[in-house]
């Protein structure tokens, strides 16, 4: 009698690797690279080889904090002088950051901060991401060195703080721990605001849990907007705006007057804004109208938390886009939605589709920025406007079929 091939025993699946590790090894040699040229070359030059150009000293953005903390102890009002921060950079930041700092630090003190929130943003972003591929790992990794999280940490800003914020809250809500979960993300609106926009993920919510806690995490949300109403019209004034390391519906604007004028052309920035900041509203109403009454994208077994990050992470940049300016460093948001356009994109059709779009526009958004190629910078220009429309669809299409009859049913 032939004796039957036995076949050979598949891999555990708990023994299948996790591309988590790849990640931290990408970011550790980066991190090697990086010290390892310093002490040959200046360590602007080799931020400019990331595609990053930088404030020295390093950490410059957690200079303004104390700075104005210190400012409010003499009496001085830092919303409209900031004298004590190297730059004179005026206060931008909601007055409660004005009492968690209020002296000036040594430059040892600000390398522990920054490494801090380096860490903590880091662990709490792989904790959300849970296991990996290996192919995905790769995919995270190169994300996780890119230019818009360099600029990030070469300049601590604290969006770091704010990213990890986000990832430990979204971790609770996974693990089933709703009220500390939305309690975290709430408590990261109140530190910068704009935050406020990841409180979509309350949809993620079955109908009647939804209608018992959804005006609760939205109350608080807006009791923050109430509490800083007499500092919004400051805060917006004194955020700086440009196009450089930057992107919003008014960027190209900046572009337009930085290079037509060399042309012989003369152009109304601020009008120009206008008129991009309204065709960055049509887009979005355009997104939300094409959308409304199709099928969710996602299969109604998904794993919810996946679309959290996807949630969170395209609000942001939606909201942040029709704004009008940001800095590059707030795109590091967009890393919270990879577990859904990964899901999206491995799934079936029409899904499969907007995953892999999604995929590549948020690969070419933390790609170089185009600052020495001009070419470059309009494929990037075109690029992050493709990026709002279609977060704005997906926002739309992974919301489950009855989202809006929750609050409407007694």
């Amino acid at each position: 009698m032939p004796a039957v091939a036995t076949p050979a025993p598949s891999p555990r699946p708990g023994k299948r690797r996790d591309g988590r590790w790849l990640v931290v090894g990408l970011l550790l040699l980066q991190l090697t690279l990086f010290f390892a040229l310093s002490p040959r070359m200046n360590v602007v030059h080799v931020a400019h080889t990331w595609g990053v150009l930088t404030l020295q000293p390093d950490f410059s953005d957690l200079y303004l904090i104390p700075a104005a903390g210190a400012g409010r102890l003499a009496g001085e009002d830092p919303y409209v002088a900031n004298p004590r921060d190297p730059w004179h950079r005026v206060f931008n930041y909601p007055p409660v950051w004005m009492y968690v700092w209020t002296s000036l630090p040594t430059p040892a003190t600000y390398r522990i901060v920054a490494l801090g929130m380096g860490i903590f943003a880091t662990a709490g972003w792989l904790a959300y991401l849970g296991r990996l591929s290996l192919a995905q790992g790769a995919i995270v990794g190169l994300l996780a060195c890119s230019p818009p999280v360099l600029l990030a940490a070469q300049r601590a800003n604290t969006d770091l703080l704010i990213f990890g914020l986000l990832a430990v809250g979204l971790t609770l809500l996974r693990r089933g721990t709703g009220w500390a979960g939305y309690a975290v993300l709430v408590a990261a609106g109140w530190l910068k605001l704009y935050p406020l926009a990841a409180l979509v993920v309350v949809l993620r919510e079955p109908r009647e849990r939804l209608r018992r806690i959804g005006p609760v995490v939205l109350g608080a949300g807006a009791l923050c907007f109430v509490a800083y109403a007499s500092y919004l019209g400051r805060l917006y004034a004194n955020t700086p705006a440009g196009g450089l390391h930057s992107y919003g519906s008014r960027v190209p604007a900046f572009w337009f007057d930085f290079f037509l004028p060399a042309y012989g052309w003369s152009i109304d920035r601020v009008l120009l804004g206008h008129i991009f900041s309204a065709l960055a509203l049509f887009l979005g109403l355009l997104a939300l109208r094409s959308s409304l009454g199709r099928p969710p994208l996602l299969q109604a077994d998904t794993d919810r938390s996946a679309l959290d990050g996807l949630r969170a992470g395209g609000a942001i940049y939606v909201f942040t886009f029709l704004l009008g300016v940001s800095f590059d460093y707030r795109l590091i948001f967009l890393l919270l939605g990879l577990p859904a356009l990964f899901a999206l994109a491995a799934g079936p059709a029409p899904g499969r589709v907007w995953g892999r779009i999604g995929l590549g526009l948020v690969l070419a958004a933390m790609g170089p920025n185009g600052l020495f190629w001009k070419p470059l910078l309009v494929v990037k220009e075109a690029g992050s406007w493709a990026l709002f429309f279609t977060l704005a669809v997906l926002l739309v299409r992974t919301l489950p079929a009855d989202w809006s009859k929750s609050f409407s049913r007694a």
